[in-house]
Formats: C-alpha cells, structure tokens, sequence
C-alpha cells in the first residue's frame, strides 16, 4: 500500500451508521468504496442510516432562523441528496460516488477510488490488487 494512509477502527455496534458518518466526511474528495462480504445489506443498512441523517439535517434546518445555518444546512442536504450509492459490479470504471461489492467483486473490477473502507478479512495479495490502483494520498480504513 504504496502512499496510502491507513486507518484502524475498532468495529462499531451499528456499522451502517459510523458507515454514514464516515462517507459524509471522504466523499467531498473521491469516490469511495466499501468491501464488505454481504454489500447488498449493508447498502441497504447504510442508505437507510443516511437518509436519516438527512432528515435530521432537514429538521435543524426547518428549526432555525440563522441565514447562514440554513445556507449550510441546504448545502449538506444538496450533496446527500446527490450522492448515489450501489452494491452493482463496476463495468469499467466506478459509475456512482459509493460502490460496495465483496473483495472478489473488486479485484475483477479494480476501484479507482480515493476512499476504500475494509469491513471484512481477506488476504494480503487481494490487498494488494485492491489499493494497487488507488492514488497517492488515497485512504485505507480498517474496520477490525
């Protein structure tokens, strides 16, 4: 993992949800990927935690009468609302700003992405092949 920076996390109780968080945070610089071993579900389990926090964003909107928060807030609503997730194989390149897929997914299909998070064990070679096509600076996160 040449010119990688690597994060360790310790495993949430609520993946989806520190998942949520996470992506809000790395997708304003890239694409971002999510290896997991079971991406349809935890799609869908990350969506629904989003749309959430989209919700609560909107509350605090609707609850304020600061110019400047609701600018912010209608800002973070736009980009959430924007951003588009899929657990689909990439043809060629990432179509959507979040991808989840297994391993195998991934090294039949290398993700250029700038953010790649590691939910699951898998071995070093595949490790290898997933971040071998990321860019300089890009961001591992582990979840162990």
């Amino acid at each position: 993992m040449h010119n990688l920076s690597v994060v360790r996390r310790t495993m949430p109780k609520v993946l989806s949800k520190e998942l949520a968080e996470r992506l809000y945070d790395t997708s304003y610089y890239g694409k971002a990927v999510v290896v997991t071993d079971k991406p349809a579900a935890l799609l869908a389990a990350t969506r629904k935690q989003w749309a959430m926090q989209t919700r609560k964003l909107q509350h605090q909107r609707a609850s304020t009468l600061d110019a400047i928060k609701i600018l912010e807030a209608n800002r973070q609503i736009s980009w959430r609302q924007t951003l588009r997730f899929s657990a689909k194989p990439p043809e060629e390149a990432l179509e959507v700003a979040i991808t989840f897929g297994t391993v195998e997914t991934f090294v039949a299909f290398p993700p250029m992405c700038r953010t790649m998070y590691i939910t699951y064990r898998f071995s070093k070679e595949q490790l290898y092949m997933l971040t071998s096509w990321m860019p300089e600076g890009g961001i591992v996160i582990f979840y162990e």
